[in-house]
């Protein structure tokens, strides 16, 4: 009785160096290729369907610029410090900013990425339930901030342009878009009225310390950070993008940003030839005549 053979392939032993025999290889893949195929097709058809099943997410993208204030009255913080000489005291303890726009810049981008502002912005649009729909225990506030900076949230920094993009992934591309421009809106307001309580507090501190020096120059500097200080209060009162400027406001996306089913399709297909290769391989031992 003849012996059923089955595609195999096999290691070279010989003198070139032990390399996988390819021809042999290909052989056995050539044998097997109709129950590689159908595996490869099945594993394919099977991720592209499950591709289908996934829900949707878009993208709403708003592109910002920070704000080049200059700090305290435009740009003239040198000479301004110049002048204040032994006032730098006065107007640390006023809660003054000598410091160049680049410190501002700073405190701008820490406050947009900052969790208190997630969690101001949940509030304000009431998406307690929204982030948490499956939550068996009472929705919390700790989780929804948590689940909107993971999932839902992305900051992008170009540090050679200086742009901020901020990014929204969400199923439902017209709020997507919406929540990239109220975020961004919602943390102008919030620098813009904490500038103007500031400002306000200083103004205050620094007209209770002019009575109480006769020198000139001291009066000079003092009358300088007032103005300085009206000035950032008028600005802030005028500007509604305060610290961000917004270049390109987000629409509403046309197209999702996943899943790729496309993707999802060569990956089934590329993990279906895996498993069709491996079972080819284990059915051509198990056929192998013992002995």
């Amino acid at each position: 009785m003849a012996s059923v053979t089955s595609p195999s392939f096999a290691l070279n032993t010989s003198d070139q160096g032990g390399d996988l025999d390819l021809l042999a290889m290909w052989r056995f893949m050539w044998g097997s290729r109709y129950l590689i195929s159908a595996i490869s097709l099945l594993c394919g058809f099977l991720f592209l369907g499950l591709a289908f099943t996934i829900t949707p997410i878009f993208r709403g993208e708003t592109v910002i610029s920070p704000v080049r204030s200059g700090g305290i009255g435009g740009g003239g913080n040198g000479s301004l410090s110049g002048q204040l000489g032994g006032l730098a005291s006065i107007a640390s303890m006023a809660g003054v900013n000598l410091d160049s726009a680049s410190g501002a810049d700073r405190e701008s981008k820490a406050i947009l990425q900052s969790r208190s502002l997630i969690e101001e912005f949940v509030k304000r649009n009431n998406l307690l339930n929204v982030l948490l729909p499956d939550s068996k225990k009472p929705p919390s506030m700790w989780l929804a901030v948590k689940n909107f900076k993971e999932g839902v949230l992305t900051i992008r920094d170009d540090k050679r342009t200086g742009l901020l993009t901020i990014d929204v992934d969400w199923k439902d591309p017209a709020i997507a878009a919406q929540w990239a421009n109220a975020f961004v809106a919602l943390a102008n307001e919030r620098i813009r009225t904490r500038a103007i309580d500031q400002a306000t507090r200083n103004i205050d501190f620094l007209n209770k310390q002019i009575p109480q020096t006769t020198v000139v120059e001291v009066q000079r500097s003092l009358y300088n950070l007032i103005e300085n200080e009206l000035k950032t209060l008028m600005v802030a009162n005028a500007r509604s993008e305060y610290a961000f400027t917004v270049i390109d406001p987000a629409v509403p996306p046309e197209r999702k940003l996943s899943p790729k089913r496309s993707l999802y399709g060569l990956f089934g297909a590329f993990l279906g030839f895996c498993i069709g290769l491996l079972t080819a391989y284990v059915r051509s031992v198990r056929a192998r005549p013992a002995g």
